[in-house]
């Protein structure tokens, strides 16, 4: 038993430090950016995103995965769905906070954040985009509360507005690039690309989580909810590549 202490002892200080480093380069970039401008990002004539708007996009992509998976258990009463709804939520949590840092960082001064708040502008699509990731959020927090408290009926009723809220999520970010000026991978039908890519992601995100959790003794499954959520994959894949082709 003390050897086992000693070993996950051993393995939690590897993974604080190798944490430690991530934080000390991201300080280190952080710092870069504030003397050299948002221009290093990659920000150019054509590409006028930049490195924040990008790992936005991915972060919204993987948290929407897990809010499709967790509403869509109980929206269309898939049984073997609702034993990882927790899981679920929780990642699609964390990523939809990340998503959202990135936008303020992306401000260029976690201090003009008040300027949302008391100048909204209702014409811009950004404006919409956040109003929409807040909502998300919301009903993401909600949804976690409910199901740890076993509340299934308010669940059921939530998860009947979530669905859509998380489609609406990558509908109103593909409309944002939509509106600018036409890139050679632009689309008219970018909304069903981006929802069938978030799918994609969102889900093999879910997926590793929970083999990581199932390693880690902290949850367990079956292999026959592995197929199914492996097969569900697939689908999504299969999806998103007939769209890009």
């Amino acid at each position: 038993m003390d050897k086992r202490k000693a070993l996950f002892s051993g393995r939690t200080m590897v993974v604080v430090v190798v944490l430690a480093a991530v934080v000390l380069a991201a300080v280190g970039c952080w710092v870069a950016q504030q003397m050299y401008g948002l221009g290093i990002t990659g920000m150019n004539n054509s590409n006028s995103w930049g490195l924040y708007i990008m790992a936005f996009m991915f972060f919204v992509g993987l948290s929407a995965g897990g809010l499709i998976v967790a509403s869509s258990a109980h929206v269309f009463g898939i049984e073997s769905f609702k034993r990882v709804s927790v899981p679920a939520v929780i990642t699609s949590i964390v990523c939809i906070c990340c998503a959202g840092a990135f936008v303020l960082i992306d401000l260029g001064g976690v201090a003009r954040v008040w300027r949302m708040f008391v100048g909204l502008n209702f014409v811009s699509p950004l404006a919409w985009d956040m109003i929409v990731i807040t909502c998300y959020l919301v009903i993401n927090v909600l949804d976690l509360v409910w199901l740890v408290r076993g509340d299934e009926r308010k669940v059921a009723v939530l998860s009947r507005v979530a669905l859509p809220v998380a489609i609406l999520v990558h509908s109103v970010t593909a409309w944002i690039f939509g509106l600018q000026i036409a890139k050679a991978w632009y689309s008219a039908i970018m909304a069903p690309i981006f929802v069938a890519s978030a799918c994609d992601s969102g889900l093999a995100l879910l997926l590793i989580c929970l083999l990581a959790l199932d390693r880690a003794k902290l949850f367990k499954f079956d292999r026959d909810l592995m197929k199914s959520l492996a097969g569900l994959l697939a689908v999504f894949v299969a999806v998103d590549a007939f769209f890009i082709a």
